[in-house]
């Protein structure tokens, strides 16, 4: 996935992943337009991003073939990550952010 220098929050806690776009942009604060969000599930292995633009919402879902997305443990918060971060997470590797 390629985030092209957008914005992209990643929320840290673990987020129901039944909720469809409008579902999860209801837990962003204050949600802004060109900007990607990224949620997952308990276990790590499932994410969904959502983007938000003028006209509407979009929403895409990644499952990792084996193991789990490397992802920020903490119980709430969330963190801004570059392009290349949000991407090589979505690899599942180890950003740089991380390390």
């Amino acid at each position: 996935m390629q985030f092209n220098q957008s914005k992209v929050v990643l929320f840290h806690g673990v987020v129901d992943l039944r909720k469809g776009a409008s579902g999860l942009v209801a837990l962003v604060d204050d949600p802004e337009p060109g900007t990607w969000y990224l949620f997952s599930n308990r276990s790590r292995s499932l994410m969904k991003c959502v983007r938000l633009d003028r006209s509407g919402l979009w929403m895409g879902s990644r499952r990792l073939k084996q193991g789990h997305y490397r992802w920020i443990e903490r119980s709430r918060g969330t963190s801004v990550l570059s392009a290349r971060a949000a991407e090589d997470l979505c690899e599942g590797k180890k950003p740089k952010i991380y390390e």
